[in-house]
């Protein structure tokens, strides 16, 4: 009997224009899950908290990155409370199941054939104090600078995209440093069978949610209009999309 395990906690981070927040998306994890929790971090939390790296999430919010600021605060969320962090474009297909939550921690691939050996950092869980989180939030705090980094010979700062720093990239490196066997890396299809290229998952194992990439798309969000759809059309959308 495992007597430490993920808690049933899901949280959905949303920072910038209220008016756009995907809520019918958390919706679908809710009515797929009603027996978990959901908390949904906004501006307010973001506003009011004491985060660590609160000073990279400034700097991200001034690149327009703000998926930047939701990772940041994902990892800081995670630390401190333990749960599963899920991308707020994500829609739930089915139920998560308990077996889910015996891991100490998990994620999943970006994709085996597009991106092999990269670990996705929007679908997370594990408990509170685990160490690879600990670590990479140690290693942001101690970084001078997490959202540009200094060009010398053009004598400024430049954007660094956030999955560089913040994202899936620090994740899997640090997974190696540290040599975390704890980790259970799941298939990619179980959170992302559709990869930002198209590339799509087609075989009949399960798939527990679609991932809409909308913040790694131009006006992503304006174009999807998730903020006006039902739970019941998301759902039907998902599944139409991945042929479930």
């Amino acid at each position: 009997m495992i007597l430490n395990r993920i808690p049933k906690v899901l949280h959905f981070i949303w920072v910038g224009d209220e008016a756009k927040r995907p809520d019918a998306c958390f919706e679908t994890w809710r009515t797929l899950n009603p027996d978990f929790a959901v908390k949904v971090w906004g501006n307010e939390e973001y506003q009011t908290r004491q985060w660590r790296t609160k000073r990279h999430m400034e700097a991200m919010w001034a690149t327009g990155q703000l998926f930047g600021v939701a990772d940041l605060m994902r990892w800081e969320i995670l630390l401190e409370e333990g749960g599963i962090a899920l991308d707020a474009d994500s829609i739930a297909m089915q139920a998560l199941p308990e077996w889910l939550l015996d891991c100490t921690a998990f994620a999943c691939w970006e994709n085996e054939l597009i991106s092999p050996g990269i670990i996705a950092n929007g679908y997370f869980g594990c408990l509170k104090g685990d160490r690879l989180v600990q670590y990479l939030v140690d290693r942001f705090t101690r970084e001078k600078r997490l959202a540009t980094k200094y060009v010398w010979y053009k004598f400024r700062e430049k954007p660094v995209a956030a999955w560089k720093t913040v994202g899936p990239r620090p994740l899997t490196s640090a997974y190696n440093e540290l040599n975390y066997s704890e980790l259970t890396v799941l298939p990619s299809h179980f959170f992302c069978p559709r990869h930002l290229t198209g590339q799509t998952y087609a075989g009949t194992g399960p798939v527990f949610c679609d991932q809409l990439f909308a913040s790694s798309r131009p006006d992503g969000y304006n174009q999807l209009r998730l903020y006006e759809s039902s739970t019941e059309t998301l759902i039907a959308m998902a599944r139409k999309r991945l042929n479930r």
